[in-house]
């Protein structure tokens, strides 16, 4: 036997369903136009552990480091680099793709080398562009 009161709080209960239904609709709707203007804000943040400067105004960068491998296949050649100051890179070793197949004629691992670095396609994209031997293997 339903009682007033009971009659009441259904009511009160389906009215406040219905007000957090819209609620969440609209939390979801304001969640999904902040998400297109946060990502790619997201973009931006910093690879971790390398804290990237600002290098828009300079085209290219200059480096020096140590062939650990080539992959011609791939237009690929690895390097144990030396810092580059001009992006804030720490020394470390780290695979380049190359701008044309004739970049890694006659590299292998072990030759020493000083490269160029240009912009790829992407904003934090970095190839090589020039790459020539620095002296005898060590």
């Amino acid at each position: 036997m339903k009682t007033k009161q009971s009659g009441v709080l259904e009511k009160v209960n389906a009215r406040l369903g219905e007000r957090c239904a819209v609620t969440k609709k609209q939390i979801w709707m304001i969640a999904l136009l902040l998400s297109g203007t946060a990502l790619p804000a997201l973009a931006e943040l910093p690879m971790t552990g390398m804290e990237m400067k600002k290098v828009a105004a300079q085209a290219s960068h200059q480096g020096a480091g140590k062939v650990v491998s080539v992959d011609k296949s791939k237009l690929t050649v690895k390097l144990a680099h030396e810092a580059i100051k001009s992006l804030g890179w720490p020394g470390m070793t780290m695979d380049f793709n190359v701008m044309n197949a004739k970049l890694l004629e006659g590299l292998k691992a072990g030759d020493l080398v000083t490269f160029e670095l240009g912009q790829g396609n992407k904003p934090d994209e970095w190839l090589i562009i020039r790459i020539t031997p620095r002296g005898s293997k060590k």
